[in-house]
C-alpha cells in the first residue's frame, strides 16, 4: 500500500516576516540565506518579505545591513514589529476585550483601542472572524455607561501626566483656581476621575476631580513635580467599597444577619484583611480595616436590615442617625 503524500505546511507572508523579526533581535546579523532555510522560502520572497518589514512595519529607519558581518540588524535592539491576531481563540479574547472597552466607549482612548484591534484581527480569516463574534456576543460586560469627556481636557491631562508638569483648571460652578499635580486617570462606575495632590496654600492633599467638572485646563509647562514612590490609588486605598480615600483608617466590625446577604458579601474582596466568623446565634462577625469611611457607610445601608455596624463608635452613630432620618421619612408616607 502506497505511503499517504503528506503535505508541506509552508508559512504565510506575515509568519514568515514574524521569524525573521525574531532572528534578527535573536541571531548575530543574520543573513538572507539565513532567513530563507529558516522559512523554507526563495530569496525572491525573503526580499519581498525584507521590504515590507522595512516598509509596512515601520523598520524603515533602524533595519539596517552589514557589509562586513554580512547580515541585518536593528539599530534599536528593542524594535519589535506588531503582533497580529493568529489564531480564533486569540480573536474570541480580543473580541471580549473590545465588548468590555465600551465601558469606556465616550472616551478618546475608546476609539484608539478599537482601531488597535481592528488592525490586529486584519489577518484572520472571515470563518475564524464569524465563529468568535457568534462566542463573543454570548459574553455580555454590564456597567454604568460612561460619561462624555471633552477630548482637549484628556489630552491635556495625558500630557500632563507624561511630564509630571502642573495643570491649572477651574472645577464645576466654583470660582477659585485649581492647581494640583496630576497623578492618575481611574475609571470607577462609569466616571472618569483625575486623582491628584493639590498644591495650593489652603489644600495640600490628595483628591478627585470628576473629568466632565474640569474646564478651562492649562498646563503649566514650566513647573514639574516628582512623583512620590507610592503615588498610585491602590497604594494610598485601603478598601474597594468606593473611589474614595479617607483622613484615617479605621477598624469595622459589622453583624449580619442574613444568610443570602453573607453568601453575597463573601463572595467579593472588600478589604484586604477582611474576616468572617460564625456565632452561635446564627449571624456572622465581619472584621475589616479601611480608610473608605463614608463609602462604608453607605455600603452598610445599602444592606438594610440585614447588616449593622458594631464598630467603630463614627460608623454605629452615623448608621444610627441615617436610620432614624429614614424611619422618620417612613412613618411621614405610611401615615
Amino acid at each position: 500500500m502506497a505511503k499517504e503524500k503528506v503535505k508541506k505546511q509552508y508559512l504565510n507572508g506575515y509568519e514568515r516576516i514574524l521569524k525573521i523579526d525574531y532572528m534578527i533581535s535573536h541571531m548575530h546579523y543574520p543573513s538572507v540565506e539565513d532567513f530563507a532555510r529558516e522559512t523554507e522560502a526563495s530569496i525572491p520572497t525573503i526580499n519581498r518579505d525584507i521590504r515590507d518589514l522595512r516598509l509596512k512595519f515601520g523598520a524603515e529607519d533602524i533595519l539596517k545591513y552589514d557589509r562586513v558581518e554580512k547580515g541585518f540588524y536593528y539599530t534599536r535592539p528593542s524594535f519589535r514589529i506588531p503582533a497580529k491576531l493568529t489564531s480564533e481563540k486569540q480573536i474570541i479574547a480580543a473580541r471580549l476585550m473590545a465588548n468590555l472597552l465600551k465601558l469606556i466607549k465616550n472616551t478618546p482612548i475608546y476609539k484608539q483601542a478599537i482601531e488597535v484591534f481592528t488592525s490586529l484581527s486584519d489577518n484572520i480569516e472571515d470563518d475564524s472572524k464569524l465563529n468568535a463574534k457568534k462566542l463573543s456576543n454570548r459574553i455580555l460586560f454590564l456597567g454604568m455607561d460612561p460619561v462624555k469627556i471633552d477630548d482637549e481636557v484628556w489630552s491635556k491631562l495625558e500630557e500632563a501626566m507624561s511630564k509630571n508638569n502642573y495643570i491649572r483648571f477651574k472645577y464645576l460652578n466654583y470660582k477659585r483656581e485649581f492647581v494640583v499635580q496630576p497623578w492618575q486617570l481611574i475609571y470607577s462606575e462609569g466616571m472618569w476621575s483625575l486623582y491628584a495632590y493639590n498644591q495650593m496654600p489652603d489644600i495640600q492633599e490628595v483628591r478627585f476631580y470628576n473629568l466632565p467638572g474640569i474646564h478651562e485646563l492649562e498646563i503649566d509647562k514650566k513647573n514639574t513635580f516628582e512623583l512620590p514612590e507610592d503615588f498610585e490609588y491602590t497604594k494610598r486605598a485601603k478598601g474597594n467599597f468606593r473611589r474614595y480615600i479617607g483622613a484615617k483608617t479605621l477598624s469595622c466590625k459589622l453583624k449580619i444577619t442574613s444568610e443570602k446577604t453573607l453568601n453575597y458579601i463573601r463572595t467579593y474582596n472588600w478589604a484586604e484583611d477582611q474576616q468572617f466568623e460564625k456565632q452561635a446565634d446564627g449571624s456572622t462577625i465581619m472584621t475589616f480595616t479601611t480608610n473608605q469611611d463614608y463609602p462604608v457607610l453607605g455600603w452598610v445601608l445599602s444592606h438594610g436590615m440585614y447588616v449593622q455596624p458594631l464598630e467603630p463608635e463614627w460608623l454605629v452613630d452615623e448608621w444610627k442617625k441615617n436610620v432614624r432620618e429614614m424611619a422618620r421619612l417612613a412613618d411621614g408616607v405610611l401615615e
